[in-house]
């Protein structure tokens, strides 16, 4: 991986007016790791670093979420990007842009968040809450990373403390998925035991970190536990809002189904309604399979896509400026967690219940058990169906058909191009650190 992802630029340049010479010498990204933190200002200061690492375009302002969709049956190329028709068409190579940008941005915001918890617990002019709540939001952002690492390239890299030099950087190799998922949830571990807070939504707070929990278990296999870390957040109170569209709006409201969001304004801004709009670049547009997979009379479905003779457009993000929040975790989310792991249980009536509450917002009709579904299969069917049509273009779809085991059949990909269902280790950082090797087939 490369320096500059290990070592990344932390503003904090107040604090260092205070304890350096007016006139810096060193470049602002190679501020030593004792100097960047060294106070409850230069820690809150480089909280906020960590929380901005999330707004890149190569992180949620355009390429994870867009990746998601693209690589499945959500999105196809229709611009000039070649890089995103590699990804759309899963053809891809170790020196797509798109991959090793996003990989790039995800290492920059776990190199800032390792920092966090390095030189937190250091510090002594911290109240004791306020230090653990800072400790916990940074180990739940680095929970975070990893799990959409892990979920993309499988085995990774996984530093756990500050990279101090290239050459350390050079000598990593990967770590097993299954190491990568144990330090995922003890990192959630330490994050629930060190917050406090159960409000903030643009922050991590308790309830973001029971809902990745869901779903990070979700993706393990472990249906008690995904179900126990799904009650655990319905329990504090989230309600679905009552429009699916407030959830969308140009000016990212606030709504009572929020749990964590990326906040994005007209000046730190994403690209997606840019990228899926007729009046932008449109580089990306919904498929007709999406369309069709839409029950008439959903009304979520105007809301995410619109068709102009034979064109589509996404609408979900609907603006060009950018100004939209990003849901990273939702209650719809967790509802939809919840109920698989009711049906993954057995129970299918109650995970038919489950669903139904989003079936109910998009102005659909409640499916009845032993009526509309009858089976354990049926069941799931229809739930990765609400998931499809819920998540849309907010990149769900290509790691749902490849942990449900369904991305080959669903997207037609022949047995000699599964390799493609992990992404590329990007071939820059495998110059720069040889002992990573490279997943199968590429």
């Amino acid at each position: 991986m490369r320096l500059r992802s290990l070592l990344p630029a932390l503003l904090v340049t107040a604090a260092l007016a205070a304890c350096d010479s007016t006139l810096a010498t060193e470049p602002a990204d190679r501020i030593p790791s004792e100097r960047a933190i060294v106070d409850a200002g230069t820690a809150h200061a480089a909280l906020a670093g960590a929380y901005d690492a999330l707004q890149s375009l190569d992180y949620y302002g355009i390429t994870l979420p867009m990746l998601g969709d693209l690589s499945a049956d959500n999105l196809e190329h229709v611009g000039t990007f070649q890089y995103l028709g590699s990804v759309s068409r899963n053809q891809l190579q170790a020196d797509n842009s798109a991959i090793s940008g996003a990989w790039t941005a995800i290492y920059d915001a776990i190199a800032r968040a390792n920092l966090l918890i390095d030189r937190v617990p250091t510090l002594t002019d911290m109240e004791a809450e306020d230090r653990d709540q800072v400790l916990g939001e940074a180990y739940f952002l680095r929970a975070l990373h990893y799990h959409n690492l892990v979920k993309l390239w499988g085995d990774v890299p996984m530093p756990l403390a500050p990279v101090a030099s290239a050459e350390e950087a050079a000598q990593f190799t990967r770590t097993p998925a299954d190491q990568v998922y144990t330090q995922i949830l003890a990192d959630l571990t330490q994050a629930e035991n060190l917050m406090t807070d159960d409000s903030q939504t643009r922050q991590a707070s308790l309830g973001a970190v029971r809902a990745l929990r869901a779903r990070v278990l979700l993706y393990r296999g472990d249906w008690a536990g995904a179900l126990a870390a799904a009650d655990a957040v319905e329990e504090m109170g989230y309600t679905l809002a009552d429009d699916f569209g407030a959830l969308f709006t140009p000016d990212g409201d606030d709504t009572p189904e929020d749990i964590f969001r990326v906040s994005f304004s007209p000046q730190e801004y994403n690209e997606l309604g840019y990228y899926y709009l007729f009046d932008g670049r449109w580089e990306a547009a919904p498929t007709a399979s999406l369309d069709a997979a839409f029950e008439a009379g959903d009304a979520r479905h105007a809301l995410t896509l619109e068709e102009d003779d034979g064109d589509y457009q996404g609408t979900k993000f609907p603006t060009t400026i950018g100004g939209e929040d990003f849901h990273v975790l939702r209650l719809g989310e967790v509802v939809l967690i919840r109920a698989e792991a009711l049906a993954r249980l057995d129970r299918l009536e109650d995970a038919v219940d489950e669903y139904d509450k989003l079936r109910v917002r998009a102005d659909l009709e409640p499916h009845v058990f032993g009526v509309d579904v009858s089976t354990q299969q049926e069941v799931l069917d229809a739930i990765w169906q609400e998931r499809r049509v819920e998540l849309a273009l907010e990149g769900d779809r290509w790691p749902d058909l490849i942990r449900t085991g369904r991305a080959a059949a669903v997207l037609g990909i022949p047995a000699e191009r599964t390799f493609q269902l992990l992404y590329p280790i990007p071939q820059r950082e495998r110059v720069t650190a040889p002992g990573l090797g490279q997943n199968p087939g590429y």
